[in-house]
This record gives structure tokens, C-alpha cells and sequence, in this order.
């Protein structure tokens, strides 16, 4: 008896070691859809089946943290500080350049009265970067910023992440973002904004959450900027959470990027290193 009971905490051991950082935060994010379902199942008198069940629940839980955030925001802010006064706030009118640095000292805003051209340019931003953990935590970031003028622009992104593990499995977690941006300050060589969203994970999980974030960049000299985001998502109430900072180094609508970039999925947690390339189109 002594004997089995070994060998079965060995091979929960051994299990346990196996399993990488992805398998852990996928499993947190299903153990909290999970819990959520039994607290609202207990307090369901219906008798629908289990699937209509996590359904509803997940529904439900999606709903009330959407309207709790979004009631939040609308109490703990105003409508100067999120969106500015366009009577007074000059900046608030700059326009969208063709690229940064294209008139050589204006970054992703040119001044409304510079005269250089009439038209605000609809502009599309995408940028790859390779990011490195170790050898065996690697993946890819893709970014796509589509601009149809100063006011607004929408953004995607989506993190490929793969990891070897120890038993030579291999796991993968693709994590996206869908967001709609809005600069609050627009300066030309300084832009600062907030975005609100929604966060998916695949890979066995196939659930999303609402997301909120902050993005900054600071045009220093040219051809370099230096730029930073931040992002606050959950998914069943386990935190999905995204920064980033690095600098750009611009060649007319080209630029290469390197930087930093931590991920918290769950309690585990992501450091990578990254390298990429844009277009600004």
C-alpha cells in the first residue's frame, strides 16, 4: 500500500513539474469560470442543463463587469479629463501625420495650422516583434493601428506564446486585443491616450474579457521615439494584464523597435525581450 501511494505522489509530482507557465495560466482562467458557474448555479433555481448553465454565467459575469467598469469610469471621471475641451485645447485638432518624421521634427500629431497640408491622412500603423524569454518561452506580437483621423483609431493585437516543457511537450496560448483608442493629448512630440476593450484567450479556454489601457509616446529626437503601454484585462476574473516599453528607430515609413515586455496571465508571470519592424502605411 505504502508502495502505490509513493508511486501516485511521484507521478503527481512529476505531473505537476511537467506542466509550463501557458498550462497554468489557461488552467487558472478555466478554474475561474469554473468557480463562477457553482456560485451562480447555487443561487439558479432553473433547471437547465449545465452547458446553458457556464453559458449564462459567463454571459452574465462578462455583463456585469462591463457595466460595472463603465459605470466606474463614468463616476470617477469627467468628460474634460477623458475627452478634453476642443474650444480651448489647440493640440486637440492636430492632425494625423502621413508617418512620424516625415516633415523631420513632427511625430504621430503635426500642429492644426502648420500649413504643410490640408488634409488629415487616414494612416495605418503595423509592427512585428519576436519576443524571447529563455529558450524555451519564445513567441511572436503583432500590432495593427488603423487611424482614419486625429479623433480616434482602432487597434488588434495578438501574442502567439509557446513554450517547450520538461516532459517535451510543447504549449501554445494565443492572447488577443481589440481596443478603441482615443488620445488625449496630442502634441507633436508627445502623444498620450486610454483605450477600452476586450482581451480573448484560445487554446482550451475560449473566453474574453473586458480590458482598459494607457498609451504614450515621446517623440525625443530624431529618428527615435520612445513609447509605453499598459493594459488591465480579466477573463473569469483572473487578471490578464499587458506592458510594454521600448524605443523606435524611424527610416521615412520603415522603423525597427526593441524593448521589454511583461505579461501576467493569472499568478504566472512574463518577461520577454523583443525586436520588431513596422510600416506605417
Amino acid at each position: 500500500m505504502k508502495k502505490i501511494i509513493g508511486i501516485l505522489l511521484l507521478f503527481i509530482s512529476i505531473q505537476g513539474l511537467s506542466q509550463g507557465k501557458l498550462d497554468r495560466s489557461k488552467e487558472e482562467i478555466n478554474k475561474g469560470r469554473s468557480s463562477g458557474t457553482s456560485t451562480s448555479s447555487s443561487n439558479n433555481n432553473t433547471s437547465s442543463s449545465t452547458r446553458s448553465h457556464v453559458r449564462c454565467d459567463d454571459d452574465k459575469t462578462l455583463g456585469q463587469m462591463i457595466g460595472e467598469t463603465i459605470g466606474k469610469i463614468i463616476f470617477y471621471t469627467t468628460y474634460y479629463t477623458t475627452v478634453g475641451d476642443y474650444k480651448t485645447e489647440n493640440h486637440l485638432h492636430s492632425r494625423v501625420t502621413k508617418y512620424p518624421y516625415y516633415n523631420n521634427h513632427s511625430g504621430n500629431y503635426e500642429k492644426p495650422d502648420s500649413g504643410l497640408y490640408s488634409k488629415n491622412c487616414f494612416r495605418v500603423d503595423a509592427d512585428y516583434q519576436f519576443i524571447y524569454s529563455n529558450k524555451d518561452l519564445a513567441g511572436n506580437h503583432f500590432k495593427l493601428n488603423i487611424r482614419p483621423f486625429q479623433y480616434f483609431y482602432l487597434q488588434a493585437q495578438y501574442h502567439q506564446l509557446s513554450e517547450k516543457n520538461i516532459d517535451h511537450t510543447k504549449s501554445n496560448l494565443y492572447l488577443y486585443n481589440f481596443n478603441l483608442c482615443y488620445d488625449r493629448l496630442r502634441f507633436e512630440k508627445f502623444n498620450l491616450g486610454w483605450k477600452v476593450g476586450m482581451c480573448y484567450i484560445s487554446n482550451n479556454v475560449n473566453a474574453g474579457g473586458f480590458s482598459a489601457g494607457l498609451d504614450a509616446e515621446a517623440f525625443v529626437i530624431k529618428p527615435f521615439s520612445i513609447y509605453l503601454s499598459k493594459q488591465w484585462g480579466e477573463i473569469h476574473n483572473v487578471p490578464v494584464n499587458e506592458f510594454e516599453i521600448g524605443t523606435k528607430y524611424y527610416m521615412k515609413r520603415y522603423n525597427i523597435h526593441l524593448g521589454y515586455e511583461h505579461l501576467k496571465m493569472g499568478t504566472p508571470l512574463y518577461d520577454y525581450i523583443f525586436l520588431g519592424a513596422g510600416i506605417h502605411l
